[in-house]
């Protein structure tokens, strides 16, 4: 747990299933109010605000396509005037349309690095305005994908690239602002966008033979790290990214 996080006012892209959702869910658990972003389903995403009620947290639904500029500007403005502040964003919202690279059409890039990329600094310009008293964290959710080639990735890997050097460059900027910038690398997971890849059921696997801690990675995982990094315990860790994989990245 980390006292220190209760109170704060959190937005969590993509908060519907998955990795956002449990990072919603255990962001609520430390006391952080959160607003609860979809695109599409405002039914699961009413679910999500329903739990974390009944954890005896605050919570809001907000509809807002991350890769269009409009539907955040609009996002953001509710935030603003619904809580007047906000201390953590949460980057894990990501579409993308996965296959070969060489079968990407141009509308595919702009629709996967808009959603995938764009979005974080997008987000981070309305964000940083309502992150007051020296305190603001930024942290987004990558994948292998970014560093490593997978069959079927696509246009997906050059987005999650793209991400993380967005990550790095915001971490030098905002510092000085008391504004921490981080990351979580998340391992191979059995998430419904994980399930969208080619070939993803056999991998997964074969990952839970090949991991040292014989599993593949879990929503809740993620969402710990998450927790940790929002936290005061992360002051120094800056620009970086948290790998949770098992340790699948270190067998080769």
């Amino acid at each position: 747990m980390y006292p220190e996080l209760a109170g704060k006012h959190a937005l969590v892209t993509g908060a519907t299933r998955g990795f956002g959702k449990a990072i919603a869910l255990n962001l609520a658990r430390q006391g952080v109010k959160v607003v609860v972003n979809f695109r599409r389903s405002m039914t699961e995403a009413d679910s999500v605000v329903d739990e974390i009620k009944g954890l005896g947290g605050e919570a809001i639904a907000m509809r807002a396509d991350v890769g269009k500029i409009a539907s955040l500007e609009g996002m953001f403005a509710t935030i603003k005037e619904e809580w007047g502040q906000l201390d953590i964003l949460v980057a894990n919202a990501a579409f993308g349309v996965p296959g070969n690279l060489m079968e990407a059409t141009p509308k595919y890039w702009d629709i996967t690095l808009a959603a995938s990329a764009r979005s974080l600094l997008d987000m981070s310009k309305l964000a940083v305005p309502l992150m007051n008293n020296n305190y603001g964290r930024i942290i987004s959710i990558t994948s292998d994908g970014g560093q490593l080639v997978i069959p079927g990735y696509g246009v997906v890997g050059a987005a999650k690239a793209a991400l993380e050097s967005v990550t790095r460059g915001l971490a030098y900027e905002l510092g000085p602002k008391g504004i921490v910038v981080n990351g979580v690398l998340a391992g191979l997971a059995n998430t419904k966008s994980a399930r969208s890849i080619p070939g993803a059921v056999d991998v997964m696997d074969h990952a839970k033979f090949h991991t040292p801690l014989g599993r593949i990675v879990e929503p809740e995982d993620i969402a710990k790290v998450v927790a940790f990094l929002a936290s005061e315990q992360a002051d120094m860790i800056c620009g970086h990214f948290v790998t949770v994989d098992g340790g699948r990245n270190i067998v080769g």
